[in-house]
């Protein structure tokens, strides 16, 4: 009995030992895993330290341990990480489950995670990761059932060796950068319900042996790939398919009658291909759908009667394609129906009547089409329609008294009708609406005394027959930003109180029956960017105020009666571009010099009584070029002295208060902070000291460029943020900063961290050997940029700015897209920069209005001119900008003549081909440097552009659009050879 007692003391004791043993080597492993992925202090593996505590290890923040103290789970998404993962992860062989997603890790993937043979959920996604993912991982791996690597760098075929995981159930792929076929062999994945490959390069035809994974629920295979063929018709097997997402992805051919046997499917996404032909009658057999969206295709014929069997459908996407014929009345009876966009089609007769009264329609887009009749009265009968759009069609009669007590509005779009009688009154005080635009109908009556939708920021109402005087309640949209009433009866005079508005950024009151002066209050409104009151009944002088204006680009005053002399103070106004003044009374003569010297000789036509060599009128002794009468020249002079002596006492005094405050300044400064945004090998003094003249490599608006030489030998790009206040006194800079810190993407200019004190900001760039596009497109080099190199460039800068658009979080806008911002390194790819810092340091040592101006001159989107606020399609707008850059090889403005910016030459240029073509009209501004391109490629890259430059942003694609149109191979029509 004692031999066999102490045959199980020691049997216990070695277990004892090893199990401990293997502890210790978790924790060695678990320490070294630490160093190599870098967790910076404060990131949440500052706990991750040894103890006395023989398991010490298991209390570490995203560690879990099994019984014996091994670790059985690794959890540290959000950290974030900014190093590799060593190969001593291997070590941790009674891992379960793997977790590291969303950091900024990098390297490869170590071959060691094949010794994780208990492994059962491997999540990397939404790292940096690179290369090609080891075949060999498969072969240890025999447990895992979630396989997902989503979003990173890896390149190269996708992994034929996962076949071998036969209890695989999420395998995610996507968001990475394979090429090549989708294997045949991954159909051998029988225990598959999860198949991700979305977002990668992925080529040839989708294999149909895919339909053979029986036990599949989701898939999704479209965005970035431009597969060959169609869809098919074999997936009509996936009988327990819940998603298939096959869009954006090159679909030929018809969509299979066969996917209507899907009886689980409940959504549907095939937008954004080149699918033809009817919409199958028998997608009825999808009694589970909710969400079907076949836009941006090339479909025909009609909705399908049959449809009205779809009784769980909450969203019908058909826009941008070729269908005709009714909206059928059963889309009104669907009982969950929530979005319905239909627009860019052929729809013709009337609108269901009943659309809405099931209660949950939120949104309804049927613009561009042939729809006539009235407006459907129960669109808003559950109080949750949030968009309303039916522009451009024949619609007819009063726009329904319902809608003015639709309280969830947020955007009305009624433009380009044959709508008549008065605007219901409360539409001007619904409390979410931002967007009201009822121009080009014929509207009568006038507008309500009470008005007070406080986040209505677009109010058109131009091109009707609307009377009255415009209600000083206006001045109660604290959100306006663009205010157009012209061409209306309006009479009256101008309500000063609208000047008030601290937002507005655009007002056209012209051709209407105004009269009165110029209020004086309109030099309060800082934020104005644009003026129009022409063609009305104005009289008196032009206020002097107007020159308080300071980002004022447009003023048109022409056709009124204005008299008195054009203010000098209008010299100063640097930003005004355009003014007409023409067909007044206005005397004497026109100011000489400053912004005048813009001006042309229609700015000022119509006048008798002004003079000007600009006009051919010798100015008289009595017609005082600086506006004094000869009387009174003495005694102004005698003012202008004394006020040249109060105005150097007044410069003396404020020159030695700020050398004080700068002394006080400097005394208060606190010392250099670096925060890095992953690993560095340098310190904050090595930054500060490249900060010399020789450094220089670029100034800007924005700040200034040193080029700065570590001491490992690395160079970097440090930008010196002039105009702002430090990033520590500033909360929501530092955010932004930080945000900025995580992006992550092959074509957008990494920030490698961020160095402030309390007066300077630097960031901390990846340097870009080859400079930027522009100074190389128009440089002495650019000739030696050719076709290939020039496309690839479009490419590369239209996928980055798609991540910031559509895969970025938070999304972001870039608002300053140029060929500057588009930096090129050693191998001249392109790397998209400064995204998104225009809008993120808008609050810093800026005022409001200025803080909103975003853009460069000659890339602003037209729609700039009457808001100051852009979105996403002003980024595409700009973007078209630079790919005609790289078509023409000239510069966006400067080379055209006054007023006249490469999109406006362009179209003119074309426009004027005597026998117009695709090709003719590619040759007429091609690049003449260029030699050897293919024709069609350059036609198909114009066509993008001009596409991306519509006047209209919502004609213009989205970035997601515009990288599967650069993707897509171009046509190759016989007559198209190579130049």
């Amino acid at each position: 009995m004692r031999s066999i007692c102490r045959c199980f003391l020691f049997f216990a004791s070695v277990c004892l030992a090893f199990s401990t043993s293997s502890s210790t080597t978790d924790l060695d492993a678990l320490l070294k895993l630490k160093t190599a992925m870098i967790g910076r202090r404060g990131s949440g593996l500052d706990d991750w330290n040894v103890s006395s505590s023989r398991n010490s290890h298991c209390l570490f923040s995203g560690v879990s341990c099994d019984e014996n103290s091994r670790v059985v789970a690794l959890n540290v998404s959000y950290v974030p990480l900014f190093g590799t993962v060593s190969p001593e992860i291997g070590l941790l062989n009674k891992l379960v489950n793997l977790t590291l997603s969303c950091n900024n890790l990098t390297g490869k993937l170590p071959e060691e995670i094949a010794n994780l043979t208990s492994l059962k959920l491997l999540n990397i996604s939404n790292n940096a990761f690179v290369g090609g993912v080891p075949e060999g991982i498969a072969g240890g791996l025999l447990e895992v059932e979630i396989f997902d690597i989503y979003n990173n760098n890896f390149t190269g075929r996708l992994p034929t060796g996962l076949v071998k995981l036969k209890r695989l159930k999420h395998l995610h792929l996507g968001g990475n950068f394979f090429s090549g076929e989708i294997p045949s062999v991954y159909s051998e994945i029988q225990s598959l319900e999860y198949l991700g490959l979305n977002g990668n390069g992925l080529s040839g035809k989708i294999p149909a042996t895919l339909s053979r994974l029986s036990n599949l629920r989701e898939l999704y295979i479209g965005y970035y790939s431009t597969y060959e063929g169609g869809i098919p018709t074999e997936f009509g097997s996936l009988s327990s398919l819940l998603i298939l997402d096959m869009g954006s992805c090159n679909l030929t051919g018809e969509i299979p009658a066969s996917l209507g046997r899907l009886k689980l499917l409940h959504t549907l996404f095939l937008q954004l291909n080149k699918l033809s032909g009817l919409i199958p009658a028998e997608l009825s057999g999808l009694v589970s759908l909710k969400s079907l969206d076949l836009s941006n295709n090339d479909l025909t014929g009609e909705i399908p009667e049959s449809f009205s069997e779809l009784k769980q459908l909450t969203l019908i996407n058909l826009f941008r394609n070729h269908l005709r014929g009714r909206i059928p009345p059963f889309v009104a009876e669907l009982p969950y129906l929530e979005v319905l966009q239909v627009w860019g089609n052929n729809f013709t007769f009337e609108l269901p009547q009943n659309l809405g009264s099931n209660g949950m329609l939120k949104k309804i887009d049927v613009s561009i089409n042939h729809l006539t009749g009235p407006i459907p009265p129960r669109l808003c009968a559950g109080q949750r329609l949030e968009t309303l759009i039916l522009m451009n069609n024949y619609f007819l009669g009063p726009i329904p008294e319902e809608l003015g007590d639709c309280k969830s509005l947020t955007r009305v779009r009624l433009m380009k009708n044959f709508l008549n009688g008065t605007i219901p009154s409360g539409l001007f005080n619904l409390p979410l609406v931002d967007m009201l635009e009822l121009n080009d109908n014929f509207f009568t009556g006038e507008l309500p005394d009470r008005i007070s939708g406080e986040t209505l920021g677009l109010l058109t109402l131009s091109n009707n027959r609307i009377t009255g005087k415009i209600p000083p309640a206006i001045a109660n949209l604290t959100n306006l930003r663009t205010l157009s009433l012209d061409v209306n009866l309006f009479s009256g005079e101008i309500p000063p109180e609208i000047f008030g508005l601290k937002m507005l950024s655009k007002i056209n009151i012209s051709s209407n029956n105004i009269t009165g002066e110029i209020p004086i209050a309109l030099g309060h409104c800082k934020s104005l960017s644009s003026v129009d009151f022409s063609r009305n009944n104005l009289f008196g002088r032009i206020p002097r105020e107007i020159a308080k204006l300071e980002i004022l680009s447009t003023l048109n005053l022409s056709r009124n009666h204005l008299t008195g002399q054009i203010p000098n103070e209008i010299r100063s106004m640097a930003s005004l571009t355009i003014l007409d003044l023409s067909y007044n009374k206005l005397a004497g003569s026109v100011p000489t010099g400053g912004q005048f010297l813009v001006f042309n000789d229609t700015s000022f036509t119509g006048n008798p009584n002004l003079c000007s060599p600009l006009l051919h009128v010798q100015c008289l002794p009595s017609q005082n070029l600086d506006g004094f009468s000869g009387r009174s020249s003495a005694s102004s002079k005698v003012v202008i002295v004394i006020v040249i002596i109060l105005v150097v006492l007044l410069g003396l005094v404020t020159a030695a208060l700020k050398l004080k405050s700068y002394r006080k300044k400097c005394r208060e400064s606190k010392a250099w902070k670096l925060t890095p945004f992953q690993k560095l090998d340098f310190k904050v003094e090595d930054v500060v000291e490249c900060l010399k003249e020789e450094n220089i490599i670029g100034k800007g608006g924005a700040g200034i460029v040193y080029r700065g030489s570590m001491p490992d030998g690395v160079d970097v790009a440090i930008k010196r943020l002039v105009g702002r206040s430090s990033g520590r006194s500033d909360h929501g800079f530092s955010a932004e900063i930080q945000t900025l810190g995580r992006i992550r993407h092959r074509n957008i200019v990494r920030l490698l961290g961020f160095v402030s004190n309390n007066d300077t900001n630097l960031l901390i760039y990846e340097y870009m050997p080859n400079g930027s596009l522009g100074e190389l497109l128009h440089g002495s080099k650019g000739s030696h940029l050719q076709w290939e190199t020039r496309c690839r460039i479009a490419v590369e800068a239209a996928k980055g700015l798609c991540y910031l658009h559509h895969d970025c979080s938070p999304l972001i806008i870039h608002r300053d897209v140029k060929s500057n911002n588009i930096l090129l390194d050693s191998d001249f790819e392109a790397h998209v920069a400064d995204f998104g810092l225009a809008k993120f340091l808008q609050g810093a040592g800026a005022s409001e209005c200025m803080s909103s101006i975003a853009g460069s001159y000659g890339y602003i989107a037209p729609e700039y001119a009457y808001t100051l606020r852009v979105d996403e399609k002003s980024d595409v707008y700009s973007f078209g900008v630079v790919l005609l850059e790289l078509i023409t090889g000239r510069k966006p403005v400067g080379e055209f003549g006054d007023g006249v910016d490469i999109v406006r030459w362009v179209q003119k240029t074309t426009s004027e081909i005597s026998k117009p073509s695709d090709a003719a009209t590619v040759l007429a501004v091609v690049d003449p440097r260029l030699s050897g391109y293919p024709l069609a490629g350059v036609i198909k890259l114009f066509k993008v552009a001009m596409r991306c430059v519509a006047e209209k942003s919502s004609e213009r694609p989205t970035m997601r659009e515009v990288v599967h149109m650069l993707t897509n191979p171009p046509p190759s029509p016989p007559n198209l050879l190579a130049m």
